[in-house]
């Protein structure tokens, strides 16, 4: 039962080492720099808020790591891959294209994409407002496409020095859904939590 929980996962596996890599570096500085925060402030700092903002800086350098990393599928892969896309499609976000043939490496590739830009970014809106108690869903919807927006960006870039990573627009709608979701997700947390003492008070 284990083994079938964990099987979405495996195609992602290849992104263990780098975010390990990068975490082992992100959050040694993010230790020192609360610590020399702490001396030149004077504040007291809270454990629990401190937690939180760790976990937050954990979760940005894995989204660095994944989406980052230079790529470099198999040469089938790269040869259907289109490298800058500002037009967004349907068929691309379903991966329902006629460029794709059902069951075909491409399709599996775009697939696991597509799911993986709309997961990666669940965590963004739930951490957003953990972050920022006073944050707007709208705000934290522009947050993600400004991030989502610069990942792409840096992608794009990546091509000088040999990565296949793609500039997608359809990323950007994927990553933003999922921050949404997350968002929703949290407001929806917020509603329940100040309903349920209003109802036994009554």
């Amino acid at each position: 039962m284990f083994r079938h929980l964990l099987y979405p996962f495996l195609p992602y596996r290849s992104f263990a080492v780098p975010i390990l890599v990068l975490s082992a570096i992100v959050v040694p500085c993010w230790l020192v720099f609360r610590l020399y925060r702490r001396r030149t402030s004077g504040q007291r700092l809270s454990f629990q808020r401190e937690i939180l903002l760790l976990t937050f800086v954990l979760y940005l350098s894995g989204l660095a790591a994944v989406t980052l990393e230079p790529n470099r599928p198999s040469r089938m892969v790269a040869e259907t891959m289109v490298r800058f896309e500002l037009r967004p499609s349907l068929a691309s976000l379903t991966c329902s294209s006629a460029s794709l043939p059902s069951g075909s490496t491409a399709q599996g590739f775009c697939r696991r994409n597509a799911r993986g830009n709309f997961v990666l970014f669940i965590p963004l809106g739930l951490l957003l407002p953990l972050v920022w108690r006073r944050l707007r869903f709208w705000t934290g919807i522009q947050i993600a496409i400004a991030l989502s927006c610069g990942i792409e960006l840096l992608q794009f870039l990546s091509m000088a020095w040999g990565s296949y990573r793609t500039a997608d627009v359809n990323d950007v709608v994927l990553n933003v859904l999922g921050a949404g979701l997350g968002l929703g997700l949290w407001s929806l947390l917020r509603i329940r939590e100040v309903i349920r003492p209003a109802v036994r008070r009554a």
